[in-house]
């Protein structure tokens, strides 16, 4: 009873980590289209999402290997602390790496080299954000300290915003505000880990650095995978589709699909510790059959509301393509149980090559009929939509049956 209440406490603390992560840039995203400029602005947003990518890179699956390790740990403060300590410096390897590359990158594309002071300094956010031990609160299961950070720390930043950035020539400020509400949370996370678990950073040497480096490849591996479908199909969709209307029709309905999955992860980011500590299938299985009812309802609804959605986010000229999202919304159920699979059942219970496996089999199927559909010459918008649905039919399907030769083989709870 206890675990169930801690998971159901997790959850709503996770989705109100998640409704200020919708909130924040209401307030922020409207003031920098205004103050910025269509110039400054187009530097806030690309290099942001190219940060997204770094980001993606510098959190190399720790947040996976690391809560896993704290579940088997958590009454061993010493080894903990040497643990964090390994973590944190194999994250700073990783991160002096990277920090090449994105100045290597950078050469090559005008708008970060133009912008290189801008670019550092959120390169320097994006490190400090990959650097928040959140491994440790999701292996003790306590999911409150996570959603309190962030509302501090981004009232910091917004606020900073807000007070100092007022015309184009403030640019670079909006990357300090961003670092210094990084900073707050870094110190806060630390602190917090330390007095309330009594954990502190243990510096354990190069070799266990690498060690978790290499524990943590794996887990990369799978996450990366998934960024790299969507990136492979955004770069085919760019070639194929010669009408610029209809790549702002899928990049607009796929952004509703993205806001939609986004619902998806408190659940499973406090599933998985769950399941990690406990064993406890049961709650899955609960969770996969109450969310049916939902998700039944809800993609029902996205398809009803399609034309609203797109005049609400493009305006009238873009409901013509509200189709899209209709063509999508069978993505939305099959995602939600390949991810309810995915880390809270495989990965929580140390399958991760079966998990990762499934991945690559899925974005090899899209990737091969997306080719297919180019040498062919039948490149449509609805066709790269039916792939895009098929691609998850086939990762839910590699998962479903690897966890039912799991079940089988009796392997589940080894």
């Amino acid at each position: 009873m206890k675990s169930s209440n801690t998971l159901a406490k997790n959850i709503i603390w996770q989705y109100g980590l998640q409704v200020l992560k919708y909130v924040f840039p209401l307030i922020l995203v409207p003031y920098l289209t205004r103050v910025l400029g269509t110039g400054g602005y187009a530097v806030y947003a690309y290099v942001l999402s190219f940060m997204g990518i770094v980001q993606t890179l510098a959190d190399f699956g720790f947040m996976l290997s690391g809560t896993k390790q704290v579940v088997d740990l958590r009454d061993n403060c010493e080894v903990l602390s040497r643990l964090l300590g390994s973590i944190e410096l194999a994250r700073l390897l990783l991160a002096a790496g990277l920090c090449a590359v994105v100045v290597v990158v950078a050469q090559f594309i005008p708008l970060l080299w133009d912008n290189m002071g801008y670019v550092l300094i959120a390169y320097v956010s994006t490190v400090l954000r990959a650097l928040l031990p959140d491994f440790m609160f999701q292996g003790f299961e306590d999911m409150e300290p996570l959603t309190t950070r962030f509302f501090a720390a981004k009232v910091i930043t917004v606020g900073l915003t807000l007070l100092v950035v007022h015309g184009p020539q403030d640019l670079l400020l909006v990357a300090v505000a961003d670092a210094l509400g990084g900073l707050v949370a870094l110190i806060w996370s630390f602190m917090t880990v330390r007095t309330r678990y009594g954990v502190r950073v243990s510096f354990g040497g190069f070799r266990n650095a690498l060690a978790e480096l290499k524990r943590s490849a794996v887990y990369c591996v799978s996450n990366i995978g998934t960024t790299l479908v969507s990136g492979f199909t955004t770069f085919v969709v760019g070639i194929v589709l010669t009408d610029p209307t209809e790549i702002a029709y899928w990049s607009l309905a796929l952004t509703t699909v993205s806001a939609v999955q986004a619902l998806y992860s408190p659940i499973s980011s406090s599933l998985y510790p769950h399941v990690v500590a406990h064993r406890d299938l049961g709650a899955v299985r609960k969770m996969a059959i109450m969310a049916a009812p939902a998700l039944l309802v809800g993609t029902v609804a996205y398809c009803l509301l399609s034309p609203q959605v797109f005049f609400l986010l493009g305006g009238q000229g873009y409901v013509a393509g509200s189709w899209v999202m209709v063509a999508l919304s069978p993505v939305l159920p099959l995602s939600f149980y390949s991810i309810l699979i995915g880390w809270p059942v495989l990965g929580a219970l140390g399958k991760v090559n079966e998990l990762t496996a499934s991945t690559v089999a899925s974005g090899v199927i899209n990737a091969a009929l997306l080719l297919a559909m180019a040498l062919l010459g039948r490149s449509s918008l609805l066709t790269i939509c039916v792939i895009r649905c098929i691609a998850e039919v086939a990762l839910l399907g590699t998962r479903g049956f690897a966890l039912i030769e799991c079940l089988r083989k009796g392997k589940l709870h080894e």
